[in-house]
This record gives structure tokens, C-alpha cells and sequence, in this order.
């Protein structure tokens, strides 16, 4: 779905709700796709090297009418589709996290590595016949120094013209310490799209956030407004998403909340319309 250009009206705030995870196991994509069937998720990426990236593939084609599909380019979990030895630990699975962000901070990621893990990312997802809408990053990650041009050069050269930002633009958003790094990266990481012509939302807001206030749509609407648009991020899954793999959010929980009456009226609180990733 190509969703037309969005023209900024003062009445009215052009949303994407993006489900992150797509393609990394069958449950969590069951849920998201439910999401997406439902017409409460507009946009969900792809992970290229998760067991359940061919499922992904496969979903991602027959619903490529309701929502817009990028890459979640991946640093940090599973095995790499390259064999770049920066990014990986000595069983040559990806490194952690945490040590993906010292690598990049320190001078210990080779940009020539990480330009080849993802773009072969890119090019699995484009071989599987998804029709890119734009680029981000698991964990975010794609937002370090080395990585954020890696990710520019792969943009540029596979022609996809938008990517995310995790730019919140809010510190009454912030959900923990890493949300205020995450804030930091950013300027780094947007002056480096934007020089690579790269477009993205103005903002990025987690649906948790969002659960946390929903009894009170004035902290919503103050976020929401503006010129430009919004995301907001999920994590939606399956009760059985949540038993296969705990982690640091409920997913069932989050599937619940964006298919519940309560994220409509947020919403509508703030006069929101729902756009895909084709409006940015």
C-alpha cells in the first residue's frame, strides 16, 4: 500500500503505529499480522536472519496492501548473513549490545563490515520480493556512529528514501535510561540521514507509553501534535510469543492494547489519521 503524500492540517496528526520484529519467530509475526488485519498497525519490518524470516517474506507479500514493510536491520541477535568479524563474538554469532555500542564508540566496528551485513540484509528481504518502505534497527542500533552510515550508504545505494529516527523529542516520554541515549544517538544519527537525503518521522513514541497514559489522552495529545509525523512503535505478539521468548516487553499485553477501544480513543484525542511509511 502506497499510502498519498501527507499535507500538514492543523485538525488533524498523520500517525504510523510500526510493529518492530516481523519475521523473528512465527508467533510473534501471527501477532503482528493480526495487528495489521485489524487495521491498527500501518507498518511493520522485516528481520532477514531469524527462523521465521520466510514466513515473514511470505506474510509481508499477502498483506502488502494494509501496511508499508522495511528492514529491521539486526546487529546484535543470532548469526550474521556475513562474515564480518567485528560484529561477532568468537562462536561467530553477533555480538551483544552493549558490546555492538563500545565496538562503535571506540573505533572497534569496521564501517566496510557492517555496510555488508547490511546490505545483505537489504538485498535477502528485496530478493524475497518485499518492496521496501524504509529502513530501522533492532534495538534501535542502527542509530550508532559507523552503523547510521553504513545504513545511509545501503539506503542510497538499494534507492530506499526513508528510514526511523528513535528521535522523542519529549523527556516525559522516556521510559528508562537507554530511551535518554537513544536521544543522543539521534543527533548524531540524523545529521548523517539527513546529508544522505533521507527522510523520517518527525517523532517516535513507544506504545508504552501510550498504555501508561491511557487515562489521561492530555499527556497523548501533547505528545502527538505537530507538524509532521508521528510514529508509534509495538511490540505485538501472541500469548505463546511471550511464553517462547520473555523479554523486556509483554507482547500479548501490547497486541491487547492496540486492538482494545482505549487505543482508538487516544487516537482520536488527537484528531490522529493513520499513515504508512509510503506517506513520509
Amino acid at each position: 500500500m502506497r499510502a498519498a503524500a501527507v499535507h500538514n492540517n492543523s485538525d488533524t496528526t498523520a500517525v504510523i503505529v510500526h510493529a518492530d520484529d516481523f519475521g523473528e519467530s512465527d508467533q510473534i509475526t501471527l501477532g503482528i499480522c493480526a495487528a495489521i488485519e485489524a487495521g491498527v498497525v500501518t507498518s511493520s519490518s522485516i528481520m532477514a536472519n531469524m527462523p521465521a524470516t520466510d514466513f515473514g517474506i511470505e506474510r509481508a507479500q499477502a498483506l502488502r496492501e494494509r501496511a508499508s514493510f522495511g528492514v529491521h536491520i539486526n546487529l546484535c541477535e543470532g548469526r550474521p548473513l556475513t562474515r564480518g568479524t567485528s560484529l561477532t563474538d568468537a562462536a561467530g554469532n553477533f555480538c551483544s549490545k552493549r558490546q555492538l555500542f563500545l565496538r562503535s564508540i571506540s573505533g572497534g566496528l569496521r564501517l566496510s563490515e557492517v555496510e555488508a551485513e547490511v546490505d545483505a540484509q537489504v538485498a535477502r528481504l528485496a530478493a524475497g520480493g518485499v518492496r521496501i518502505s524504509h529502513l530501522d534497527g533492532h534495538k534501535h542500533l542502527h542509530q550508532l556512529p559507523v552503523v547510521c552510515s553504513a545504513v545511509a550508504r545501503v539506503a542510497r545505494r538499494h534507492g530506499i528514501e526513508r528510514v526511523r529516527l528513535a528521535a522523542m523529542r519529549a523527556p516525559a516520554a522516556y521510559r528508562s535510561p537507554s530511551s535518554a541515549v537513544r536521544e543522543l544517538l539521534s543527533f548524531h544519527a540524523g545529521r548523517v540521514f539527513r546529508d544522505s537525503r533521507l527522510r523520517f518521522p518527525r517523532r517516535l513514541v513507544d506504545l508504552e507509553f501510550c498504555m501508561a497514559n491511557a487515562a489521561r489522552p492530555d499527556a497523548w495529545v501533547n505528545i502527538a501534535r505537530g507538524r509532521g509525523i508521528l510514529e508509534v512503535f509495538c511490540h505485538p505478539g501472541t500469548e505463546l510469543a511471550d511464553q517462547e521468548k520473555p523479554g523486556s516487553c509483554q507482547r500479548s499485553a501490547e497486541l491487547e492494547f492496540l486492538m482494545s477501544p482505549r487505543m482508538s480513543e487516544l487516537l482520536a484525542a488527537a484528531g490522529s489519521r493513520l499513515v504508512n511509511y509510503w506517506s513520509v
